[in-house]
């Protein structure tokens, strides 16, 4: 009772996050960065991905406190921690140039002007929690991990995707859920109706809920988690603990996650081929109608005994009657 009553509670801590982060009609919420010093534990190996994305809203007079563009890739292997970030801005750095463009009554920009590039501009590397190396020189980060964050990023996310498509093939074990809303538009908007779509799984052992989100309707899936419920944490408000992608703008991302809600909504084309092995064939639907109706016994004996055949005879009436009201409108 307690295991199920745990799974409840992680699924349910899952779909409260996202919802406020991918509604269109609440408030988003403040997103936070990996922090390698909150980790729960360091003893088992695992590979994790976040990425947040948030445009600046230049009429807003509420200054973002948290990054809005940022990705972060982080392998713990033999109890060493390898962190890689795209997208990195200095928080004190941000944290000065706001008091600077407060104290002369200036209106804020966006201090955060490192966007997400492909290119990852910091790397920290731990030993649990003792420092091994760190720096935030773009230019030797991307030199020396680039290929390296591309390549794991590349790979963890398409093993995940993979998983979730597996899920919806097994959509009855998988317990798969499926909502969709119909998007407010406004009266000039005379196109197409739009409906969020969001997706919710867990692998048949119930421990990692997967969870897909297409917000404004267009098809392609923005937002993409992944979270287990093992008990590792990697941070207060850093969201699900092993995938966590909230509002992808990035091509790159896009073609590897894009078509997941859509695909859920609308059947994958691998489900369309076991569908087929799997259909009956005209003659077995046919031999189970007969097996299922039938004329009463002595009806029955009476056609028989009679030569007649009612389903023949029925078929004769048929193409009689075409004939006939071919010649009267001949006529």
């Amino acid at each position: 009772m307690r295991h199920i009553i745990r799974k409840i509670l992680v699924f349910a801590a899952v779909i409260a996050f996202l919802m406020p982060v991918t509604s269109s009609s609440s408030k988003e919420k403040a997103m936070l960065m990996i922090d390698i010093k909150q980790l729960s534990r360091y003893d088992e190996n695992r590979v994790m991905y976040q990425q947040f994305e948030k445009i600046h809203d230049e009429n807003s007079n509420e200054y973002e406190y948290t990054d809005n563009s940022f990705a972060a890739l982080m392998v713990i292997k033999d109890k060493k921690v390898l962190f890689i970030e795209d997208g990195y801005d200095n928080p004190e750095e941000v944290r000065n140039n706001r008091l600077t463009h407060e104290l002369g009554k200036q209106a804020i920009p966006d201090l955060w002007v490192n966007k997400i590039s492909g290119s990852p501009n910091f790397i920290i590397i731990t030993d649990r929690k003792i420092e091994l190396q760190k720096s935030s020189s773009k230019d030797y980060v991307s030199a020396n991990y680039k290929d390296f964050y591309l390549n794991v990023r590349d790979k963890v996310l398409k093993k995940h995707v993979a998983i979730f498509l597996s899920l919806i093939v097994n959509r009855k074990e998988a317990e798969i859920s499926i909502s969709r809303e119909r998007i407010s538009r406004k009266i000039s908007d005379t196109g197409p109706v739009k409906y969020l779509t969001r997706v919710t799984g867990r692998t048949p052992d119930g421990g990692t809920i997967y969870s897909a989100e297409d917000a404004n309707g267009d098809g392609i899936t923005e937002t993409f988690t992944v979270d287990c419920n093992d008990g590792f944490e990697w941070g207060f408000n850093s969201g699900p603990n092993l995938v966590c992608i909230i509002n992808n703008s990035q091509k790159d991302v896009e073609k590897i996650i894009g078509r997941i809600a859509y695909l859920a909504y609308n059947g994958s084309p691998e489900e369309e081929q076991i569908i087929k092995k799997t259909f009956p064939t005209p003659e077995k639907v046919k031999a189970m109608i007969d097996e299922l109706y039938n004329i009463d016994g002595d009806t029955a004996r009476l056609l028989k005994s009679n030569n007649i055949n009612l389903e023949d005879a029925v078929d004769k009436a048929s193409k009689t009657e075409v004939k006939s009201d071919t010649k009267s409108e001949t006529k």
